[in-house]
């Protein structure tokens, strides 16, 4: 037997020591796990000892969150690529993207193949398998499971209990299909409305009111039994630029930083699990041109680990991001990952970067660039995080998911009434001079509704509230002629319904709502996205704030026209020259 393999079943012979009163089955049903009574001297010793039996490799390995494709087919099951990756490099993590993902039990099979895999083969760790399940537009899972709006929801809501229990669904659910990782929540303040990658990902405008969501979602993550990465330290909310295309600047003095972009993440480091790095530059923390944070030793330890005392685990965003990926080779940007003080680093997608980015660290530390010593110190984070018990069990205690139980504990219709008191939560009303909402069926009979996303879905929940309506899909941005039929025949209708996104940038938008308004047309713009564009319509057109499309949010869109259900969210961001935050007239 070899070294390394006797290191590997070592450490699952080390795991199976001590046992929770309840069982829960590994790999080929052995008990693995750190109980919560192998922690502090103890659970540190056992760490240092699995240490030391690694190889260097192994070690290097487990460094690495990974993402695998099939070209420009889906992936859902194990391939060539992932094998290669958990089998020959050891690496510790894996990441899903909706190219992985089919269904609950697919996914949850997939998970549980991964994890036997990483069992059997050496060093036996189980792995940390992330996915990106934020809640509304940037959810990598959208059928058979719990759809949840997306963070500003949460924010116009007030409620963070309607936070701590979506996490907790969403966390059970995630869970219950083998990940143990969630790549949230976003501690982002979003107080740039010109901001394309944030937006309503991001809780609010008040960094105080970031802590008190996010705090309460990563309970929520954790009675589920997920681990939380919060991101993008040190803070993407105010940028105009998207990090996966380019490299953005956040060209604020340290004073604005502490009393704004770092609050959030000051306030949760002691509840978060790991957190995620940015890929901008900040003059005021590093002045080096052109250096983002993740490659910054300034920012990543001089910052986080020094100044604010966080001895967890930091996680790079994707370092295949175009701000990563347009300026450093994929040597160069890892290495320097791992000098900035990162712990895991993560390579999404292409197999020929991931490998020579495994080689160039192995390499860094057999040439003294980097220490084995600095590997020791990330591996040392990582293991304990593996061992870190949330919800009922740990990762070690429960690396593979009974598959028989997945549809029993995702999707359900208990959770999705979560889901749905989270949409009618947030819905926030801005103006309505007019009194448009609410709309009795017997006064406004007639409806059209045009919208550029979820008009299917609005139009089918009107007509339950007693409508009559009609439908149109609306192009993000309409050609006049486009604009005119709609005008034409709107004016056969008692009333119209635009749902809009980004109108600010999108003119044609703009100008449907004009039109309409000017030829006397009773109209209700429902904001899809951020709310910004509330600043570009006449002051004398009713706007509604939904934050989202999801069909939770349109069928709260439809109670709310009816009167069927109460309009309470308030503005969780300031609109400039309209709308302070915390406005919302309520019905």
């Amino acid at each position: 037997m070899s070294p390394s393999l006797r290191g590997g079943l070592l450490l699952v012979l080390i795991l199976a020591v001590t046992v929770l009163p309840s069982s829960h089955p590994g790999a080929g049903g052995e008990m693995i796990g750190w109980s919560p009574k192998a922690e502090g001297k103890q659970l540190e010793g056992t760490i240092q000892d699995t240490i030391g039996k690694m190889t260097l490799e192994q070690k290097v390995g487990q460094m690495f969150m990974v993402g695998f494709h099939n070209e420009d087919r889906p992936a859902q099951e194990m391939n060539r690529q992932i094998r290669t990756l958990i089998r020959d490099h050891h690496v510790g993590g894996v990441i899903l993207f909706d190219r992985n993902i089919g269904n609950p039990r697919q996914t949850a099979e997939l998970n549980n193949s991964m994890q036997r895999l990483a069992l059997s083969a050496s060093p036996g760790i189980p792995l940390l398998i992330s996915i990106d399940q934020e809640g509304g537009k940037v959810a990598r899972i959208r059928e058979g499971v719990t759809q949840f709006p997306g963070g500003m929801t949460l924010g116009a809501s007030g409620n963070p209990d309607l936070a701590r229990r979506s996490g907790q669904v969403a966390g059970s659910e995630l869970r219950a299909m083998g990940f143990n990782m969630n790549m949230a929540p976003v501690l982002d303040v979003n107080n740039n409305p010109k901001n394309p990658v944030i937006g309503t990902r991001s809780f609010s405008g008040d960094p105080r009111q970031v802590v008190e969501m996010a705090s309460a979602q990563i309970q929520g993550y954790h009675d589920g039994g997920v681990l939380t990465v919060v991101k993008h330290f040190p803070g993407h909310g105010d940028t105009s630029t998207d990090s996966h295309i380019d490299l953005p600047t956040v060209p604020h003095s340290m004073d604005r930083l502490n009393r704004v972009e770092l609050v959030p993440f000051k306030g949760v480091l002691n509840r978060t699990d790991a957190v995620m790095s940015a890929h901008i530059t900040f003059p005021a923390l590093d002045d080096t041109p052109g250096l983002p944070g993740t490659l910054s030793q300034k920012v990543l330890t001089g910052l986080l680990r020094e100044r604010l005392g966080y001895d967890g685990v930091i996680i790079t965003d994707d370092l295949e991001m175009g701000a990563i990926v347009d300026n450093f080779p994929a040597e160069e940007a890892a290495i320097r990952a791992v000098k900035a003080g990162a712990d895991i680093l993560l390579i999404s997608h292409d197999l020929n970067r991931q490998q020579a980015s495994i080689r160039g660290i192995r390499d860094a530390v057999k040439r003294g660039e980097i220490s084995e010593a600095r590997i020791d110190r990330s591996l040392r984070r990582i293991l304990h995080l593996k061992g870190k018990r949330t919800g009922v069990a740990s990762l070690a205690e429960q690396s593979v998911t009974p598959v028989n139980q997945v549809a029993e504990r995702v999707g359900t219709a208990r959770n999705d009434q979560v889901a749905r008191r989270t949409a009618e939560a947030g819905l926030t009303l801005l103006q309505d001079p007019k009194g448009l909402i609410p709309r009795a069926p017997d006064k406004q009979q007639e409806l059209l509704v045009v919208s550029v996303a979820g008009g299917r879905e609005l139009e089918k929940s009107l007509q339950g509230y007693g409508f009559r309506t009609q439908h149109r899909e609306l192009d993000p941005d309409p050609s006049q002629q486009e604009i005119s039929k709609l005008v034409e025949q709107a004016t056969a209708v008692d009333g119209v319904i635009v749902g809009t996104s980004r109108a600010e940038i999108h003119s044609g938008q703009r100008r449907l709502v004009q039109a309409l308004s000017e030829r006397g047309i009773p109209v209700i713009v429902l904001g899809l996205d951020t709310p910004y564009e509330v600043s570009v319509f006449p002051g004398d057109v009713t706007y509604l704030a939904l934050y989202g499309y999801d069909s939770h949010l349109m069928k709260a869109a439809a109670g709310a026209i009816a009167g069927k259900i109460p309009i309470r969210g308030k503005l969780p961001v300031a609109i400039p020259g309209r709308y302070p935050a915390g406005h919302g007239l309520g019905r």
